[in-house]
Parts: structure tokens; C-alpha cells; sequence
């Protein structure tokens, strides 16, 4: 579930890529957003006509509509901004590798996880692995519409800034999203609360800056995208719901990282972003840490 998790949000972010540097970060969360949770309406209805809803139910979702907020208001749009900035082959592993930090030290302390030397070490080697894939990545690629203003040391210094937000508000989600899991909360709902955040968060906001006819005035081709971008987003959102459910934080976040390779791979194919040895050793680092960690 994990893996399969890691490969749609790869997907995901390829996308993403693709639209940052063409459209507002905002309006592209929102569409995202909006169309993840499309297919969970009729059966989030249907659950919540029978189910019993006690006060641990409704302390998990509070939980989840705060981190929610926070992630489609706060992370999602700027490490989707940073892309723009710093490109896709920088911006995922910095927050991939912040990630799995803050998941070992929050799960240590909200889910008492302990931490085997066996997934400390591969952990040890995804972050190893991160900082290569970044370090190896280029600067900016040519092809960003903001290059002009990328080039900047403060433009990185800011973008790099937002990775890390990003990756310390998405280690929070993870350990939210494990305990509401464990408490007894669907998967539907789950995936729905969070993502639902962002829409009805960012929906105001984007009507204000482009009006009812903006927000759907994109190209017919870029609506497409943000389909398959939404559609993808909720499978990959699904399952690592079902993997946090299953196995550790730490532990389901050093498997979801792969999606650090995926994204410097991506990176070199469709955005002509330049290979380089140390983006090669973070790719094979990568895989050694996933194949290392325990069963």
C-alpha cells in the first residue's frame, strides 16, 4: 500500500509540476482538491448514516480537519510554488527527507513507535539519499516560467523554506491519519475530511481572485490533467491511509519516500531536468534503504 501510495503521489507530483509553473499554486490545490473528494460523496453519506459517532470519533476528526487545513492551506501550495522555483527533482526529496525526520520524532512522541536500528538505518539512508537527489538536481531548470526570478538566492532560500514546512505539516498528517485509522474511522471518511479542508478552504479565496468564470477558464488539455491529478491523488491518498493503518509511521513513510526517485526520474524525462552521479547514488540509495527496512 505504501509503495503503490508512493507511486501515485509521483505521478502527482509530475503533474503538479507541470501546472506550477503555469497557473496560481491555489487554484490548483483547490481543483485537485475539489475533484479527489467528487467520488467520495455518495459513500461518505452512506457511511455516516450508520455509524455510531462517539467522542473518540470526533476527536480523531477534529484532528484531521485541523492538519487538513493546514496542509491544503500552508504545504500543498507552497511546495507546489517551490517547484515553480527550484524544480520537482529539488523540492520532493527536500520534503521527502524532512518528512521522515519529523515522522521518527512525532511518532516517537504522540504514538510511543519505537524505532528498530534496522528502520533507523534504512531511514538514515533515505535522508542520505534525499540530500543527494537534491544536491544532484539542477539549480533551476531553463524551462520554469520563473526563472527570471529563481535565480535569486532569496527565491531558493524562500522555496527551500516551504519544503520544510511541508515536510514537518505532512509527518503531522501521517500520525493524525494513523490514529484516526486505528480508531475506527473509514478509509472513505479519512480521505474525504482531509481533502475537503482544502476545497472548502481554498474555494472562497480563488472565486475572489478569478471569479466563477476563471476558475474553469483553463485550457481544455490542463482541465484534463487536474483530473487525472485529483483521480490519482485519492488512490494514492487511500492507500497510504491503509498502510499507515497497518504498520508504523516511520516505517510506512521510508517506503512512501521511493517517491524521491520517482520524482528525480521524472524530472530527467519529462522536464529535461540534467542527470548527474549524485542523482544516480540517491536513486539506487533509495531503493537499498526501502529493501532494508523491516518486514
Amino acid at each position: 500500500m505504501c509503495l503503490a501510495s508512493a507511486a501515485g503521489y509521483g505521478s502527482v507530483n509530475l503533474l503538479l509540476r507541470r501546472m506550477a509553473v503555469r497557473y496560481d499554486p491555489l487554484w490548483i490545490i483547490w481543483l485537485k482538491e475539489t475533484i479527489t473528494i467528487g467520488p467520495l460523496i455518495p459513500y461518505l453519506v452512506w457511511w455516516w448514516t450508520r455509524r455510531r459517532r462517539g467522542g473518540d470519533w470526533f476527536r480523531s476528526a477534529w484532528g484531521l480537519v485541523i492538519v487538513g487545513l493546514l496542509t491544503n492551506t500552508i504545504a500543498t501550495p507552497g511546495l507546489v510554488w517551490a517547484m515553480g522555483v527550484v524544480g520537482v527533482a529539488i523540492a520532493v526529496p527536500a520534503s521527502l527527507g524532512v518528512n521522515l525526520v519529523a515522522c521518527a520524532a512525532l511518532g516517537r512522541v504522540f504514538l510511543g513507535e519505537r524505532v528498530t536500528a534496522k528502520t533507523a538505518l534504512a531511514a538514515g539512508l533515505l535522508i542520505l539519499s534525499v540530500a543527494l537527489l537534491s544536491a544532484g538536481a539542477p539549480q533551476v531548470n531553463a524551462s520554469l516560467a520563473t526563472a527570471a526570478r529563481a535565480v535569486g538566492p532569496l527565491w531558493v532560500a524562500l522555496a527551500l523554506t516551504a519544503t520544510v514546512v511541508a515536510g514537518v505539516v505532512y509527518a503531522a498528517l501521517n500520525v493524525v491519519i494513523r490514529q484516526a485509522a486505528t480508531s475506527g474511522i473509514s478509509m472513505g471518511a479519512i480521505a474525504f475530511l482531509v481533502p475537503a479542508m482544502g476545497s472548502m478552504a481554498l474555494g472562497p479565496v480563488c472565486v475572489w481572485r478569478y471569479g466563477l468564470e476563471g476558475l474553469l477558464g483553463a485550457a481544455a488539455e490542463d482541465l484534463w490533467i487536474m483530473v487525472g491529478c485529483g483521480l490519482l491523488n485519492l488512490l494514492a491518498f487511500l492507500a497510504i491511509i491503509q498502510g499507515l493503518k497497518l504498520t508504523s509511521v516511520v516505517q510506512a513513510n521510508v517506503l512512501a519516500a521511493s517517491q524521491a526517485a520517482i520524482a528525480a526520474v521524472g524530472g530527467l524525462v519529462f522536464f529535461e531536468e540534467q542527470a548527474s552521479p549524485a542523482l544516480a547514488v540517491g536513486v539506487s540509495l533509495t531503493i537499498l534503504g526501502t529493501l532494508l527496512l523491516d518486514r
